[in-house]
């Protein structure tokens, strides 16, 4: 089998592109690492254009290697692809999954019965993924994203999301409050995560389970703009001397509460 060993090879240069975002949505092709996410996406369906291994993966993975998208590369040409300080030495592209992942349109019919969070300017990608992550662990199979929201391809994102990614819906939205009312149109409850005079406590949300809770940004929360767009607001309990919860952790409290 021929083994790539240049890291000016052709396919190697375009294939490094896509570390950048404004490549990937350019090529409409992304990125990600690792053994675990390979067979993810595999088992998903994920249109995989290239799995890249080193010899030591390539005898290893007899399997993949012997798929029609396999690459063998040189340790050195992995290490130009990952982003990783100690690569697995499996590096896969694919496809941009566009019967999951969608601008939002008022058209749009989503089953909210899968959807409980919407997140508005979430900037970290290893917090969207690990929320994607837990949204799936707790059986809501959408999420609705503003327009600044994290790239979903961010290889950050996928990792975090352990394969999430593959199975979630998602829609970005340019206008969230338009958003926020037109699910509140459909009868859903939207409740705004935010420190307010009405602010209920998580607990007192009569159905948590058919209702959707917004989340904000890591260090600025939710604009007032969105806030006023909700039903209301809702905070999660705490003692008075706490910290604020991380983003992805308070979205795990509100999932877990929407699941018991």
């Amino acid at each position: 089998m021929d083994i790539i060993t240049s890291r000016n090879n052709n396919l190697v240069i375009e294939t490094a592109k896509l570390k950048d975002r404004k490549q990937r949505e350019k090529m409409r092709t992304f990125l990600f690492e690792g053994i675990k996410l390979t067979r993810e996406a595999i088992m998903q369906g994920v249109e995989i254009t290239h799995i890249f291994l080193t010899e030591k993966c390539a005898e290893k993975y007899p399997d993949l290697a012997d798929r029609k998208e396999a690459v063998v590369i040189s340790d050195s040409v992995c290490e130009k692809l990952s982003e990783n300080n100690a690569p697995e030495g499996i590096i896969c592209t694919a496809r941009y999954l566009d019967n999951l992942h969608k601008e939002y349109t008022a058209a749009d019919t989503i089953d909210l019965k899968d959807s409980c969070l919407i997140l508005s300017t979430i900037q970290d990608p290893g917090n969207l993924g690990t929320i994607a992550r837990t949204s799936a662990a707790f059986g809501k199979k959408t999420l609705i994203l503003s327009s600044d929201c994290a790239d979903i391809y961010n290889q950050k994102t996928i990792r975090a999301s352990m394969g999430a990614m593959f199975r979630t819906t998602t829609y970005r939205t340019s206008d969230l409050c338009k958003t926020i009312n037109d699910i509140r149109k459909r009868g859903q409850e939207v409740y705004a995560t935010a420190l307010t005079e009405k602010a209920l406590p998580l607990s007192s949300v009569k159905n948590p389970k058919n209702s959707c809770f917004v989340m904000g940004n890591e260090g600025h929360g939710l604009s007032d703009e969105v806030i006023y767009s909700c039903t209301g607001t809702v905070i999660i309990p705490m003692e008075k001397d706490a910290e604020s919860l991380n983003v992805s952790s308070a979205a795990s409290v509100i999932l877990w509460e929407a699941y018991r």
